[in-house]
Parts: structure tokens; C-alpha cells; sequence
């Protein structure tokens, strides 16, 4: 990922740190913050050359549990005007936004049980929540789309003045296939336009070998 495409992770990572009380990274070549001990979105690494695996496991401190076993994963960086089509995706299902401990619960659920997070990192997100969110500084959002009451897909926005950063997509296995993905999408687009940002970074992981770059949702 380009230098430029990683100065909004990198002010999220900050302020989350400053929120969970989390530890500076500062080495040769990795910077970032260490924020949590269940939730590896929370703590960040970002390189400025070449590190090998082992130093980033160094780096990561043995949080969260598992940080030994590190694995590659290669992350796309796309970025797009906020402006678009002014009707929203037809899908099965509706997008409601977080505002409350038992949406955040719901929000969390579907997070873990995608990315195999933990449970135990309910706690932190209600504290960033609690700062950042629409009772905090309202620099993220978060959304939670639903189908036939049931939650089924995540979706989180950070805000800053000149761009909007999306973040945490995920979709429920038995829930694919339903447009909720472009939905979120364009909601969270929605949003920034309204906060008169013209401009998302959408980060996503490949979901297939490296050479075959995933497909937007």
C-alpha cells in the first residue's frame, strides 16, 4: 500500500490508543500502536521497508495470543469519489447504525464470527465506541446490516476532514450473496458526503492468492 493510503489507518490506530491506553511501536523500519490483547484490527504495525515476519511478531508483544503463528496477508487499498448514483442498492435486508450497547453486541457478533476475533474484545470496542462514536467526537461510525431482524453484516467508517476510511466489512457466511456488502458501501459513502468529504479508502484482504486481486464488494 502507497505511503499516502496509510495516513488514515495510521490516525485510527492513534486514537484508539489514546482511548485503550495503548503502547507506541517505534523501531527501525515499524512504527504503530499496541491496543489491545484480544483484537488484532486494534493494533497496527505499518512498515517503512522491508521486515521480516519475525520482527513483526517482536513487535506485536505476544498480543494478541496467537501473534506467534503471524501470517502474510496482503491488503488492498482502493480508494473512490463518495459521490455516485443517488439510489441505494436493492438488497434483502436494511442498515441501521450503532447506537446502542445491544447493537454494538450484535455489530461485535458478527466481527468476531467472521474474523474469528474474540469475544473478550467487546469491552474495548465499547470504550472507542463511547469516545469516537455518536455520543464521543463522532470521528466513526459504525454499521450493522440486518436481514429479517437477524444481524448479518458489519461495516466501519472513520471519519477525518478531507476523507472517509472504511473498515471491519464483514458479511456472515449464510448471509453472502445479498448485496449487503454494496449496501454498506454506499451507506458509508452517504454518510461522508453528507460530512462533505469527497473522497473513501476502502480496505479489503485478499480472499484468494496474491496474484488475483479481490473483487470490490
Amino acid at each position: 500500500m502507497v505511503e499516502p493510503l496509510l495516513d488514515n489507518p495510521r490516525s485510527l490506530t492513534a486514537k484508539v490508543a489514546a482511548v485503550l491506553g495503548g503502547t507506541a511501536i517505534e523501531r527501525p523500519q515499524l512504527t504503530g500502536f499496541l491496543n489491545s490483547e484480544f483484537d488484532p484490527f486494534l493494533n497496527q504495525l505499518f512498515a517503512a521497508g522491508p521486515v521480516t515476519p519475525r520482527e513483526a511478531v517482536e513487535a506485536l508483544e505476544g498480543r494478541p495470543p496467537g501473534a506467534e503463528k503471524l501470517s502474510l496477508v496482503l491488503m488492498y487499498g482502493m480508494t473512490a469519489a463518495t459521490a455516485g448514483s443517488a439510489a441505494a442498492p436493492q438488497v434483502e435486508g436494511e442498515i441501521v447504525e450503532v447506537r446502542s450497547r445491544k447493537w454494538l453486541r450484535a455489530w461485535h457478533d458478527v466481527y468476531c464470527e467472521v474474523f474469528g476475533g474474540d469475544a473478550r474484545g467487546r469491552q474495548e470496542w465499547q470504550r472507542i465506541y463511547d469516545a469516537l462514536g455518536p455520543s464521543g467526537d463522532r470521528s466513526l461510525l459504525l454499521l450493522l446490516a440486518r436481514v429479517d431482524g437477524s444481524p448479518a453484516a458489519t461495516a466501519g467508517v472513520y471519519f477525518e476532514p478531507d476523507l472517509a476510511g472504511l473498515y471491519c466489512f464483514t458479511t456472515r457466511e449464510r448471509m453472502r450473496g445479498r448485496g449487503l456488502a454494496s449496501a454498506l458501501v454506499h451507506t458509508s459513502h452517504a454518510a461522508a458526503q453528507g460530512r462533505g468529504i469527497e473522497r473513501a479508502l476502502l480496505q479489503v484482504t485478499a480472499s484468494r492468492p496474491a496474484n488475483h486481486p479481490p473483487t470490490p464488494p
